[in-house]
């Protein structure tokens, strides 16, 4: 899932208005975790997770090990919020498995 520079512009305007739905922490990344993040795109395409971590190095560990677990994209990463994006087909085709 690789989005073109229009389309993170796009979604990244569509995200401001938004508030973080999941708050993790960086050492705390287990199945239970990423369930929540895919149960928080339920009804929706685009959402925030805050990291409670000490650096921008763990946040940006975090936001790749969730884009790939969950499976999203990552648009953007902003101090210690990632802003994620699932199309609506692949959140029926994870919610199957």
């Amino acid at each position: 899932m690789s989005l073109t520079a229009k389309q993170r512009r796009e979604l990244l305007a569509a995200s401001h208005p938004l508030k973080p739905l999941v708050t993790i922490s960086p050492d705390n990344l287990s199945d239970d975790v990423v369930a929540q993040v895919r149960a928080a795109f339920t009804g929706r395409t685009l959402l925030k997770v805050r990291v409670n971590a000490d650096h921008a190095a763990a946040c940006d560990a975090v936001a790749a090990d969730l884009a790939a677990r969950v499976p999203c994209d990552l648009v953007k990463r902003v101090g210690h919020v990632l802003i994620l994006h699932r199309p609506p087909d692949a959140t029926e085709a994870v919610e199957v498995q």
